[in-house]
Parts: C-alpha cells; structure tokens; sequence
C-alpha cells in the first residue's frame, strides 16, 4: 500500500515527506495507523548519525501512539482496531532466565532489534529507507512494527499522552522507580528536566522522596519542575549547584542523582553532588566518544557509591504501562502538561526546530488525531 513518510536524504538532512510503498506484513508484524509521533532527542541522535554513522536516506520516529489497521501471520495478541503504544522496548517471551529474573530487555528469545536497519518503505527511486531507531517508523501515516512492540493503549488514555508514554516518560519516571528503587525519605537529584527529567522529578514524589533537586539552567523548566514536586530549584548560571546541594540535604550530598542531559562536566558534577553511599543514573549521553569520563577517579568509589544506566525505565511494557496509565488517570502523575506544541506531519521540519531552539518539552507530531 502507498503511505506518506517523513525521510531525510542523509544524515542531518531536514524532512521532506514522500509517497512510498509499504511492505507486506511479515510473520508476528502488525501494522498500524499513525496517530500521534513526539519528538525524542533520540531522534535527533540518530538521524544526525549520533547513534552511528549511515549511508543513504533514513526515517524516525519511535513514540508512537497508533490504531491497529492489519496483523499479520502469527500475531495473538492484537486485532484491528486496537489502540496501541508502540515502543521500542520488546515484549519479552516471559519463561527465559533473564525474563524470569525481571530482565525483559536482555530475553534470551526476543532480543532487542538492531539500530539503522532497513525499513519497510520503498521510495519512488527504489531505495529502502534505514530506520534510526529499532522496530518502526512514527514520522509516518503507517508503518509496520512486530507486535511484540505494542501494548494496548486503554480507550480513556489520550494518544498524545500514549506517545509520551512510549519512551519519554518511562525513561524518567522508571529510571527512579525501577532502577533506584527510591524510598520514602531519600533525597533525589534530577539534572536536566526537560521531558525525561521532569519525569523523574516525578517519579521521586511519587516514590516519598523528601528531597527533590531539579537542575537546569532554563528557568521556566525549573518552575515546571517545581510543579511536578522538586523542593529545591538550582540554575547554575546564578547558584552554586554543590554548596546548594549540600544545604538541601544536610551536608551528605544526595542519595540519588539523575543524569537526564549530556554536557561536558555533568558526570564530575553528578559525583559531587551525590553521597558516599549513593547511586548516580545516567541517562541523557551524547556521542560515545565524548562520554569518556577522565575526571573521575576509581577511589571515588570506595565508600560505595555507584554508577548505574537506565534504559527506556527498566520497564516491562505489558505489566508496566498499565499501571503508569491508570497513574494517568488519577491524577497521581502529570503528563499533559509536558506536551508542548502540536505540528502536522507536513511540518515536522518546524517542530523539530522549535524542540531546538526554543526549548519545548514534548512536541508532538499530529498524523491521523489526538483523540
């Protein structure tokens, strides 16, 4: 079937939106109708080649909220119709050792798919698009993802709110849930909060952390960030980001801290700022070569401080989702207000600039409707 894709040419190119071909459903694919697609840096990365270098044209897009248009040959879990979230986190088979023990990301039986693959589209000149991202493309009106992919999106869940669900949100909100693991009392450190880390500025409230640090130098994310539930404010342009850190948390330093951005010098800070005993989360990156952490000393770690990742939350789509929705629903977390700007697909190019250069939260791709 003939479908309209946002591609770039080559790497740091802009979007020009083709008609192209899309495949035919292959064994456990579904395929589904855009709704809504918001932009991640993710999806900066990996179409500037940040992720690694390509060759060719390519697409993006991975958070997706979508209907289920067809399934193919061997799908059980979904039929058309159905409102889905489409991530890149896969749906592990649930009885390996690594699901077993909680480690869906590492299944034994359903790896993660590989970056900068080719995709589903044919253009007019023949050439398949790759995709920078893992199992589908967004900046689309269709596209075609394995079903283990998707988790249903509930009727009352807008689709805006699913996208931000997709990856964004989790990322933050999960890093400290399931990662931390932070408890009633802990003090947390977010730096960077835009809209990963006013999601993990989030998840500290909602874990009982009775310090919550949001760092940034932008200070209307700083109020947002008072919004979600950060005590102390700190932009560094103006305050000392360890002697404020300090005053929050009598001296100690933090029990967590949260990298949510990448810049030269915020994993010296981050060890700074945080306890003896306490565990640094990194999330935001940059190129690899630029995260070689040189200022950082092995003895710094004798007391029992650590330094630990956090992919897409430590989440496990089928059994986590449902429960941030139902968070949604209730009023306990805030995703509404982290959704900027709305944009059409014809002007994606706009919406990518304006999440650059004037700082937007979440901008959102608007291809088939919000609700």
């Amino acid at each position: 079937m003939k479908t309209k894709v946002a591609i770039v040419n080559k790497m740091g190119d802009p979007f020009v939106i083709e008609e192209c071909e899309l495949a035919d459903l292959k064994e456990g694919e579904v395929r589904l109708k855009v709704m809504t697609c918001s932009i991640c840096h993710s999806d900066i990365h990996g179409l500037n080649g940040e992720h690694g270098e390509y060759e060719g044209s390519a697409t993006g897009g991975h958070e997706i909220a979508a209907i289920v248009d067809a399934v193919g040959p061997g799908c059980t879990y979904l039929k058309p119709g159905d409102r889905v979230i489409n991530s890149l986190i896969r749906e592990g088979c649930g009885h390996c050792e690594q699901c077993l023990r909680d480690r869906q990301w590492f299944c034994e039986n359903k790896p993660m798919l590989p970056f900068r693959a080719p995709g589903p589209y044919t253009r007019a000149n023949g050439e398949i698009p790759i995709q920078t991202n893992t199992c589908s493309t967004g900046f689309a009106e269709y596209t075609n993802t394995p079903e283990d992919n998707c988790v249903k999106l509930d009727d009352d869940i807008p689709y805006a709110v699913g996208s931000m669900l997709a990856c964004g949100f989790i990322s933050g909100f999960g890093a400290v849930l399931n990662r931390l693991q932070a408890k009633p009392g802990n003090s947390v450190a977010v730096t960077g909060c835009g809209g990963v880390g006013l999601s993990a500025v989030q998840g500290a409230r909602v874990c009982g952390a009775s310090a919550i640090i949001a760092i940034d130098m932008d200070d209307v994310k700083l109020e947002m960030a008072k919004k979600q539930g950060a005590t102390t404010l700190i932009n560094p342009k103006r305050d000392n980001v360890i002697e404020t850190v300090q005053a929050a948390t009598r001296g100690y330093g933090t029990d967590f801290t949260v990298v949510a951005v990448a810049a030269p010098g915020l994993k010296r800070q981050a060890v700074d700022i945080t306890a003896g005993w306490g565990t640094i989360c990194i999330i935001g990156h940059a190129r690899p070569e630029q995260e070689m952490m040189a200022d950082i000393g092995a003895m710094e770690f004798m007391q029992g401080r650590k330094f630990t990742g956090s992919v897409m939350g430590v989440t496990t789509l089928r059994r986590d989702i449902p429960k941030y929705m139902d968070m949604y629903r209730k009023g306990i977390v805030d995703i509404d207000s982290m959704l900027t700007h709305f944009f059409p697909l014809d002007q994606i190019n706009e919406a990518f600039d304006d999440y650059i250069k004037n700082g937007a939260i979440k901008n959102v791709i608007v291809v088939g409707g919000t609700e």
